[in-house]
């Protein structure tokens, strides 16, 4: 599993929050994680895999980068403040500040598309929270649930959900795990697919309409690694195959929705890796010991200074924070 339990207990570095954002990069970005320097730190690289550059740069664990909307803060993970929780940084690593103030084990966060709000899973709770950027508001949205990914037009969320249960030997037991949605109006939740074969890592195409997954175990003839399919749960496809026992594991779309990020272990290390969806050879972006994994892609040609939905969003916050 994705989730990290160690606890280190470092000091921590607080910024206050800047009222003048940082400018976004100029040029196509992927930020990631990488182990490359014997502990989890945060890298910037080109899109071909170019110019790799260490941000965060601290003796503490930091992992889980995803841009904002407008590219112009990088939202991460980080257990700097001696346990795992959120914060901000800008796109060069300055200017780290914690999102919350009181820091109680959040974990992989993404944006709502205008940038107002997060979601995210607390480890302790192994549920979906919500709250807005500036750190208030925090709702918690779903139970047994993990890895949550807000779909580009606002109105859903997906996460990967199971009956959760920490085993005595601490290690995290996930049965049957399934991608499911949540309507952020309704509050109905669905699964994406009518299968409970260990589907993971959710992520959403640039229009909505697709959502790419990971298949870790068996699953519909005994298929392995990243698939497609269309929000209604149909056309699935798979896009790259596991080989060699190695799953292909946590995709990403890119901001045109032609190409994925992935994972994939290479001799034992996992490495980033890029495909063309129309079925192009996957190309290897990274090629150090250590770990890499987390990618999250930014290009200021498909970013948006506000949400292509506003008034949906604005609805569907505005409902959020009065729920419960």
């Amino acid at each position: 599993m994705k989730l990290l339990c160690y606890v280190l207990s470092t000091f921590l570095i607080f910024a206050p929050f800047s009222a003048v954002l940082a400018k976004a990069p100029e040029t196509a970005k992927i930020v990631f994680t990488s182990r490359r320097d014997g502990n989890f730190e945060i890298y910037i690289m080109n899109p071909d895999g170019s110019d790799q550059i260490n941000l965060t740069e601290h003796r503490a664990n930091d992992f889980a980068p995803v841009w904002s909307p407008t590219g112009e803060q990088i939202l991460f993970t980080s257990d700097r403040g001696g346990i795992e929780d959120l914060y901000f940084m800008d796109p060069d690593g300055t200017n780290v500040r914690q999102v919350f103030k009181k820091l109680i084990g959040r974990e992989f966060p993404t944006w709502s598309p205008d940038g107002k709000a997060l979601t995210y899973h607390r480890f302790h709770t192994l549920s979906v929270y919500t709250a807005s950027s500036d750190g208030k508001n925090e709702k918690e949205l779903a139970e047994d649930g993990l890895w949550p990914a807000w779909s580009p037009n606002g109105s859903e969320i997906a996460f990967m959900a199971s009956k959760f249960v920490w085993a005595d030997n601490g290690n995290l037991r996930a049965p049957n795990v399934r991608v499911q949605i949540i309507n952020l109006q309704t509050h109905v939740e669905e699964k994406l697919l009518p299968v409970d074969t260990s589907m993971f890592d959710p992520a959403w195409a640039p229009d909505s309409t697709q959502i790419a997954f990971s298949w870790t175990g068996k699953a519909v003839g005994g298929s392995m690694g990243i698939h497609v399919v269309n929000r209604n749960g149909r056309g699935l496809r798979k896009i790259i195959e596991a080989e060699d026992g190695m799953a292909a594991f946590n995709p990403t779309w890119s901001p045109d929705g032609n190409e994925l990020i992935y994972n994939k272990g290479v001799g034992g290390i996992r490495d980033l890796f890029k495909v063309a969806l129309d079925g192009g050879v996957p190309e290897q972006l990274t090629h150090r010991r250590g770990d890499n994994f987390n990618a999250d892609w930014f290009d200021p040609a498909f970013a948006l200074p506000v949400s292509p939905q506003p008034s949906l969003l604005t609805a569907t916050w505005g409902k959020l924070k009065t729920q419960k």
